[in-house]
């Protein structure tokens, strides 16, 4: 019988980590699930398809048989946590009721899809077979986040979630009626972009980028104001130059990129720490993810790759000997050669990276073993070495494990995530 374990480390001030206290982890540390032994996952669950994470709080979503469940650990007092803002205890991951029959008949059938945290605000995807996606909002609104319009009265009774209208910017742009799917949904610190597609019975389906939240930096794109406003309250059509396809949307805390299925890179937003100097150059790009101020590309070249990165490089997360802050992007120094190792996951926190790697066949290691390395920012332990120094170049801080195998890697504000399997 296959057992998964989640581990954690990092930043805890609120009980984040779901490690049953608020102390910071310098090591990784299993995860507690209310009514489950530690570091053990509900007996149905079959993976984890998703960790969100916020300033201090942690929404993961679960896959199950027949479904998917929510779960939650930290702070939940701006509401981000859903009507859970009582639990008896916010240090270990309980499960989230969500209440959405009582608070709205119409998503009798919906179940969660995806989730997306920004810094005190969470969104959750729900789908039912047939209909259109819905995207929920909880937690707080000083930048827009709830996407619901204005700022919500502080005094006045808060609701346990927000729809969020997807429709109206996609009737503007004479999209009319259809079935709506959201494909994509990406948040920085304090802003939201998601992705749609839209289908008719008479019309080929058509793909929009809508986003709101912060948008001084020009994160959100363009519009008709000569200048940039300080946030977007509801959804509008976030205007980029592309012919083909958006595949995936990564934010930092004030740009934007989007990787097309041509393999190329386009960016909105701020370029003050060259996190957008340069993408555009870039070809055969599989993969993308953004720290807070870098933006980083894994570039496949036939058998060969390369994590390409650019923007900050203050805490050592470029992973290069150079400590200033990147012209262009460059390759993070990997002190393996990419022959022996497959990158299966890149994922970034605020300033730190980690990614999982699997062994190819050689060196009298077995193939199919997996390694996390990381580096980048650790004043919180995040990457899990026992100390709080930053690390400057990739280092291994997940050994191979012959009874266990990591299956997949996240990284938060601060903190950082395993799922093994055993």
């Amino acid at each position: 019988m296959v057992q998964l374990r989640l581990l954690s480390a990092g930043s805890n001030a609120q009980g984040q980590l779901g490690t049953g206290n608020d102390d910071d982890a310098h090591t990784f540390t299993p995860c507690i699930f209310s009514g489950y032994p530690p570091g053990s996952l509900p007996d149905d669950a079959i993976t984890i398809s998703n960790i969100a994470c916020g300033s201090n709080h942690t929404l993961a979503l679960l896959v199950h048989e027949d479904g998917a469940s929510l779960w939650g650990s930290g702070d939940g007092r701006k509401g981000q946590l859903g009507p859970s803002v009582n639990a008896p205890t916010t240090s270990v991951f309980r499960l989230l009721d969500l209440q959405l029959q009582k608070q709205d008949a119409a998503l009798e059938g919906y179940v969660p899809r995806m989730i997306a945290a920004g810094w005190e605000t969470s969104y959750v995807v729900l789908s039912c077979a047939g209909r259109s996606d819905v995207l929920i909002s909880m937690g707080a609104n000083e930048y827009g986040n709830l996407g619901i319009g204005g700022v919500v009265d502080k005094s006045a009774p808060r609701k346990p979630f927000y729809v969020v209208d997807l429709q109206k910017p996609l009737a503007e742009d004479g999209l009319g009626d259809g079935l709506l799917t959201i494909r994509n949904l990406a948040t920085g610190p304090q802003h939201i972009i998601v992705q749609t597609s839209f289908a008719t019975p008479k019309a080929p389906s058509r793909w929009c980028l809508v986003g709101w939240g912060a948008a001084r930096h020009g994160q959100l794109g363009t519009s008709d104001e000569t200048k940039p406003p300080l946030f977007v309250s509801t959804p509008r059509t976030v205007r980029i130059y592309a012919v083909d396809d958006i595949t995936s949307i990564s934010l930092g805390h004030q740009h934007s990129i989007f990787l097309h299925a041509s393999g190329r890179l386009s960016g909105l937003g701020s370029d003050r720490k060259t996190q957008l100097r340069g993408l555009e150059t870039l070809t055969d790009v599989r993969h993308t993810s953004c720290t807070w101020n870098g933006s980083y590309a894994v570039v496949e070249e036939e058998s060969d790759y390369r994590i390409m990165a650019t923007g900050s490089h203050a805490k050592g997360q470029l992973g290069r000997k150079d400590l200033s802050n990147a012209t262009a992007p460059g390759s993070v120094y990997l002190p393996f050669s990419a022959d022996t190792r497959q990158l299966l996951k890149l994922a970034c926190g605020s300033e730190h990276v980690l990614g999982l790697f699997k062994h190819n066949h050689c060196d009298g290691v077995s193939s199919g073993q997996t390694e996390v390395w990381g580096w980048g920012w650790n004043e919180h332990g995040n990457l899990g070495t026992g100390t709080t120094e930053d690390v400057r170049f990739p280092m291994r801080v997940w050994p191979c494990d012959q009874t266990e195998c990591a299956v997949s890697v996240w990284c938060g504000n601060g903190t950082s995530w395993i799922l093994l399997k055993r």
